[in-house]
């Protein structure tokens, strides 16, 4: 159903995005006056108000574009289940998450009170991300807690966790790297596509002289956009793959530390 802007909430804490980007309500806009038309925003009802849980960038490009009402998909629920459904938001469509999109929904997620007590792989499957991810974002967040023991006199004492948990602690934060680094990637490539196609529609362009110049104009500026763009990709690449080679020598090392830590037990 179509449904004034006016009435729609924005503002109550569903906009799970770590930043709303300017030039893509922008290009909606335009492509909106003219006549294209877009999925409908998904908006939960409680009764009394309409709260929109995805589609921030649609919203705003409507209103951008003057547009009284924007159509939408109502489904019945409470502002918290509005904010649960915005965590996993365009995990499969729509204009694809940032790693700090991701990280903003984990999060939110670990750190209510109510949420953090789910399982990982429940809240991996809320906010569309890896099962790894959660895990690392969750010890990312947690402090490490001390262990307090009985020595041989009856007397507490307290000791930080032992080396191999440090380590794979370390091995977390090199996953929540390798997933931040591959969602680069996958930016980059997207834009190298878009470079790409644009590319090819400026080299079809008019013959007229004046058309022809302003194309080669532009072939010269996407071509220059879509080297420094390959420079960037492959710069990213090497980073990802210098930390899967440190993921492996931290997990060799926890591997180690394990057996010698068992044979001081035996």
């Amino acid at each position: 159903m179509n449904i004034s802007l006016s009435k729609i909430v924005i503002n109550a804490g569903t906009q799970s995005r770590a930043r709303i980007d300017e030039n893509v309500i922008a290009e909606y806009a335009d492509r909106m006056k003219e006549g294209d038309s877009f999925p409908p925003v998904v908006v939960f009802h409680d009764g009394l108000d309409y709260c929109l849980a995805d589609g921030f960038h649609r919203f705003f490009a409507a209103k951008k574009a003057g547009s009284p009402g924007i159509l939408c998909d109502v489904r019945q629920g409470t502002l918290r289940d509005a904010i649960l459904f915005s965590f996993g938001a365009n995990g499969k469509h729509g204009l694809q998450r940032t790693a700090a999109d991701k990280r903003k929904a984990v999060t939110a997620m670990l750190e209510d009170i109510e949420w953090q007590d789910w399982s990982d792989r429940e809240i991996a499957r809320q906010c569309e991300v890896s099962h790894p991810f959660v895990s690392a974002m969750r010890k990312e967040l947690n402090k490490p807690k001390a262990e307090t023991k009985m020595n041989i006199r009856g007397k507490e004492t307290t000791r930080v966790e032992k080396p191999q948990q440090e380590e794979e602690e370390q091995i977390d934060e090199a996953a929540i790297k390798q997933e931040t680094i591959q969602a680069a990637i996958t930016e980059l490539q997207k834009s190298n596509e878009d470079l790409q196609d644009q590319l090819t529609v400026a080299m079809a362009a008019s013959t007229d002289d004046i058309q022809k110049e302003k194309a080669e104009s532009i072939i010269r500026d996407l071509r220059a956009q879509l080297k420094a763009a390959e420079l960037e990709l492959k710069e990213v690449t090497v980073s990802r793959d210098i930390y899967q080679r440190e993921n492996g020598e931290l997990k060799k090392q926890v591997q180690s530390l394990l057996k010698k830590l068992k044979k001081l037990e035996g």
